[in-house]
């Protein structure tokens, strides 16, 4: 049997073949307001598919060519197209960068943020039941303690109507009044004993989802951490936070409340049905003849709000993509007078938002009143029948009262349980993203006998070395070369030459297609990460401060840090002048990203942290790019006496910073062109000669 149609009913093999179809209509943008006409990428922008996550200093390359696989139908393919569009072309449902165009799942055909062919849901949902279930284990005696509260809290909500039968049949049967009272007080104690039990099992529950909720972000965010930075390069920011906060936010509400509210559903509509067939089989057989034609109609929404909401759950992270990557880029949106064009891509974004939102408003509201409809014939059916057998003495009037409510109790359920299913494919559609996170797969693992590095001579050997960031084209081609223990070498070349790619070799960022890199003769890859990190201290060109202190920010790499050794770290780098002029000192908050310092004072800090995990290799990119001449000479000096008995690799943009290299090596379009010192590579007049020059002459023309 073909995979994907295990089910032979006629409506899910007809889903299975609309899906497709369905998914790539709502795919479709929608026109921009006004009649305008799309815009071109801004500068600066990924719409040639590099993401804004992607490692500074990374030399660009060429964008996945939009595509899928042929099997799928013609309009889903067009879809993917349409989310690989630039930015200024359309606003697709997914956010760019999500997940590669050319993978969709051959079922239903989303999108896939993995290498299989089918989403986990259309795989095997009842595995990713037991896994969203298998988070509740640790917990199973709060989950216990519920499950008794739960049948409690039923049988209290059944009582009370039986008991006002009871009560009515006294009023009219002549009872006295003792019984009265008794059932009285008894209506009294059972609504007390219930409220006590209600409010006990709100308290479990509050306890349980804060734990509950706890685990799996942990185990999210674990997650993330995991992944290689490959995977954070095709990805926005946007749609790891919406993963870690909002989807393990559903997955808790469902375990914690609407788990137990359909299972209450589903046990108090039986319990009614018994009470039901108790009190009027005859009746009870007629009420039931709408419950297969409303099953079918379930049966039949299920999909098409499948479909729905997560197209909405696409468009809604498109506008949350399109707000942080504005409010991110604001500087530059302000400097080139772009206010109106982002207006226009957010009215793009949020009118595809608004379509998705009305289509699922419209199919749910085409159905909720038909079936209030339904529940009320049959309502008026039980009065008009059941009043004649109360006139012909078949039934007593308080059977009657309470044969009503009792319906009532039993339709609720049922037309509740649509909103349950509306809740459930909530649930696992956050699931499925969720796990998908969970399940990806690292493009650099450590492997399982992977050596645990104590120290390091610190040479370094490429041998054969070929990557790229995009595999059709190598940004560096057959590297073979030898950095020797305590040598200082200098990265020389033009943009893209694959400077800042062979030193995000060296950390690990990434793995090479070909041949391998040797840290004293051991393959990187066969080093744990954390061990080989740990041996090396990186200034990047971008620097990044976190939330907290300047003592804090400079302690990273080393939580035992002493404050003398943070002071002293900081006089290294030149920073512990301005730190003491602050009024807090290494005490004061930099602030998010570090925006209350200037970029020379978050060079330095990011310098001092280098300085502080005394490493073994030492790597500069640009680690004076941000400062002025007075300051990087200090720096320089600093650095000059730093890195004696240091393996360092540096890249510098001012070619004069780097003469006191041991060793420069020229790369030009990724393979290695020149090498040796200033003095040499400049009197043989080739690649590294020119650059000088070059930079001679724009001095030259600025200071004129």
């Amino acid at each position: 049997m073909r995979e994907g149609a295990r089910f032979t009913l006629p409506h899910l093999e007809a889903y299975r073949i609309a899906m497709p179809r369905i998914a790539a209509w709502l795919e479709e943008p929608l026109p921009v307001p006004g009649g305008a006409a799309p815009q071109p990428p801004a500068p600066g922008s990924d719409a040639a598919g590099a993401s804004p996550s992607a490692p500074s200093g990374r030399e660009p390359h060429a964008a996945p060519q939009a595509g899928a696989p042929q099997k799928l139908p013609p309009r889903v393919r067009r879809g993917a197209a349409q989310a690989a569009a630039p930015r200024g072309a359309a606003v697709s449902a997914e956010p760019q960068g999500a997940a590669e165009p050319s993978r969709a799942c051959r079922v239903c055909g989303k999108r896939l943020w993995h290498r299989r062919t089918k989403c986990l849901r259309c795989s095997n949902k009842y595995l990713m039941v037991r896994r969203i279930l298998a988070y509740a284990q640790p917990h199973r005696r709060l989950m216990i303690a519920s499950g008794v509260l739960l049948l409690f809290s039923i049988a209290f909500e059944l009582i009370p109507t039986y008991l006002m039968k009871l009560l009515i049949d006294n009023f009219t049967e002549g009872g006295s009044r003792s019984a009265l009272l008794w059932l009285i007080v008894a209506m009294a104690a059972v609504h007390l004993i219930g409220t006590g039990v209600s409010m006990a099992r709100s308290f479990i529950g509050l306890r349980f989802g804060g734990r509950l909720m706890g685990d799996i972000r942990k185990h999210a965010f674990d997650a993330i951490l995991k992944l290689s930075m490959s995977y954070f390069d095709r990805r926005q920011v946007s749609q790891f936070i919406s993963r870690v906060q909002n989807d393990t936010e559903e997955l808790k509400q469902f375990l914690t409340e609407g788990f137990i509210q359909f299972l209450s559903q589903v046990l108090l509509a039986v319990g009614v049905l018994g009470l039901l067939f108790y009190l009027n089989a005859p009746l009870t057989w007629m009420i039931l003849i709408p419950v297969p034609f409303l099953a079918l109609g379930f049966l039949w929404i299920w999909p098409r709000i499948r479909i729905l909401w997560y197209s909405q759950w696409m468009s809604v992270m498109n506008v949350n993509n399109v707000i942080g990557e504005s409010l991110q880029g604001i500087r530059v949106i302000k400097a080139f007078a772009q206010e109106r064009r982002e207006k226009q891509r957010f009215a793009q974004a949020n009118d595809t938002l608004v379509k998705r939102m009305i289509s699922m408003g419209n199919l749910w509201m085409s159905v909720s009143p038909l079936f209030s409809l339904v529940i009320a014939a049959f309502g008026l059916l039980v009065w008009y029948a059941g009043g004649k057998s109360v006139l012909g003495g078949g039934m007593t009037l308080g059977s009657l009262t309470a044969y009503a409510s009792y319906l009532v109790m039993f339709f609720g359920p049922l037309q509740a349980f649509g909103a349950s299913l509306n809740m459930i494919n909530r649930v696992m559609g956050s699931a499925e993203r969720i796990f998908e996170l969970m399940d990806a797969k690292s493009d650099t693992p450590d492997r399982p006998d992977a050596v645990q590095l104590e120290s390091a001579q610190g040479e370094i050997r490429f041998e054969g070395v070929r990557y790229g960031y995009d595999k059709s084209r190598a940004v560096l081609k057959d590297l073979n070369l030898t950095i020797r223990p305590g040598e200082m070498i200098g990265l020389v070349g033009p943009s893209g030459a694959g400077k800042s790619t062979l030193i995000n070799l060296v950390c690990r960022f990434y793995d090479p297609d070909a041949g391998s890199i040797r840290l004293d003769g051991i393959d990187l890859r066969d080093i744990a990460q954390e061990s080989l990190r740990a041996r090396i201290g990186v200034v990047l060109q971008e620097t990044f401060l976190f939330d907290g202190t300047i003592a804090q920010n400079i302690a990273y790499g080393r939580k035992d840090a002493s404050p003398e050794s943070i002071i002293e770290a900081a006089r290294t780098a030149g920073a512990h002048g301005f730190i003491c002029g602050l009024p807090e000192g290494y005490e004061t908050q930099v602030g998010e990203r570090g925006h209350r310092l200037s970029g020379g004072e978050k060079q330095r800090i990011a310098i001092a942290r280098a300085v502080l995990l005394d490493p073994e290799i030492l790597i500069l990119d640009e680690a004076t790019a941000s400062v002025d001449t007075e300051t990087e000479r200090a720096i320089q000096e600093a650095l000059a006496r730093l890195v004696k008995g240091r393996t360092t690799i540096a890249i510098a943009h001012r070619l004069s910073t780097l003469r006191g290299a041991d060793r420069l090596i020229v790369l030009e379009q990724g393979r290695i062109a020149e090498t040796g010192t200033h003095d040499e590579l400049y009197r043989s007049k080739g690649t590294y000669w020119r650059l000088v020059e070059s930079q001679k002459q724009m001095t030259e023309s600025e200071v004129g």
